[in-house]
């Protein structure tokens, strides 16, 4: 890894973050319901808001999710040499999130809505709660449970090696990490309830991303160089 293909990686890692915000926009920038908690919220929305929707929301965001694993990528080079096994690690859970983030976890939220709405429509809206409901128990809870455990994972062992300079970049460098982001965006709903809030909040890993992956392009030319970054292929 050099840097003209972290950029280039990074750059295609934008494209794919800024579609998935688009993604997370379509699903979740509407006003919810007053005195609706999250959950109680999206359900109300997707009743409320046009069918296509959440069904294109859902087809962007696996698309970008899929764009955004190159850039993801460039990480790994800058920590495997001093983290071998956290840098394994964190490889193997890129390829977790290639696999299951886009397809099994964003995906079924917008399939989630359009179910709802749909069973609603057909047989009535305890009907849809109840199929919907079923649906988010047995398919996306633990999908999302197992991808949660790598995303962490991933993501503190990015933090550590960052903050512990054990890469070519600063290290308050580890600020910019996914998880960091997440838990920074997804704090707008305590400025209270309005689709550009909601869809902020909802949109907290593709803004994180956009961080993360501009600061990285950034430091790639000032920190990194030319400087070639040797890979480590062992895989586990």
């Amino acid at each position: 890894m050099n840097r003209k293909k972290a950029e280039r990686c990074l750059v295609i890692g934008l494209f794919g973050a800024v579609l998935t915000l688009a993604g997370d926009l379509l699903i979740g920038a509407y006003r919810f319901p007053d005195g609706a908690n999250m959950l109680e919220g999206y359900f109300a929305i997707a009743l409320a808001m046009p069918e296509w929707r959440p069904v294109l929301g859902g087809l962007i965001g696996f698309l970008g999710i899929c764009l955004e694993f190159p850039a993801l990528m460039t990480v790994y080079p800058l920590i495997c040499e001093n983290m071998p096994r956290g840098g394994r690690f964190y490889r193997l859970s890129m390829y977790v999130y290639l696999a299951i983030g886009g397809g099994a976890v964003h995906l079924p939220c917008g399939a989630f809505m359009w179910i709802y709405r749909s069973v609603t429509k057909t047989a009535g809206q305890a009907a849809g709660h109840d199929i919907a409901t079923r649906y988010l128990l047995y398919f996306l809870l633990p999908v999302t449970a197992v991808f949660t455990v790598f995303f962490v994972g991933a993501n503190a062992v990015q933090f550590i090696s960052f903050f512990k300079g054990m890469t070519p970049f600063p290290k308050w460098y580890c600020i910019f990490n996914p998880l960091i982001g997440k838990a920074v965006f997804n704090s707008a709903r305590q400025l209270g309830n309005s689709a550009l809030i909601n869809g902020i909040a909802t949109s907290n890993m593709s803004l994180g991303a956009i961080v993360m992956f501009t600061a990285l392009l950034t430091g790639w030319k000032k920190y990194a160089s030319d400087r070639e970054l040797e890979l480590n292929d062992e895989i586990l």
